[in-house]
């Protein structure tokens, strides 16, 4: 099962600010709460942010409830401010949200996404990608549940 669909992939992110970012992607993701997954992410960004250079941003959390990881991606063609570790915009996003109680496999889903992007070629295939079932692809084998 692919963790990343094609419905929860965003081309083209208007969002002005980190929280607007995030804001989109949760909305992205119909069968949760948005408000939870805001409350649950914007907790994790308050103790760092999830910026992690070269463009890109892990949002990331732990949901009670949730029967099973779940991805959503946000492109950001302009970039916004997310302050990640190397003050430049975030163009890339992609949020991870976790059931509460698999800290093994939130740790390997984490290491598995930013393998893949800090490839440079995976982060301009993103880019130039005309539609998210192809961006949903580039994921299908990178990322996946152990």
């Amino acid at each position: 099962m692919d963790l990343l669909t094609p419905e929860h992939v965003l081309l083209d992110s208007a969002a002005l600010s980190k929280r607007g970012l995030i804001t989109e992607m949760a909305n992205l993701l119909t069968s949760i709460d948005p408000d939870r997954v805001m409350e649950v992410v914007m907790a994790r960004e308050h103790l760092g942010s999830t910026g992690i250079g070269h463009g890109v941003a892990i949002p990331h959390g732990r949901m009670p409830d949730l029967p099973m990881p779940v991805l959503a991606l946000a492109r950001h063609p302009q970039g916004v401010d997310f302050d990640s570790i190397d003050g430049e915009p975030v163009y890339i996003a992609v949020m991870l949200l976790v059931p509460d109680s698999d800290d093994r496999q939130h740790l390997e889903l984490l290491a598995q996404l930013a393998r893949t992007l800090q490839q440079e070629s995976i982060r301009d295939q993103v880019m130039q990608a005309d539609s998210s079932e192809a961006i949903a692809a580039l994921f299908a084998d990178r990322v996946r549940l152990a």
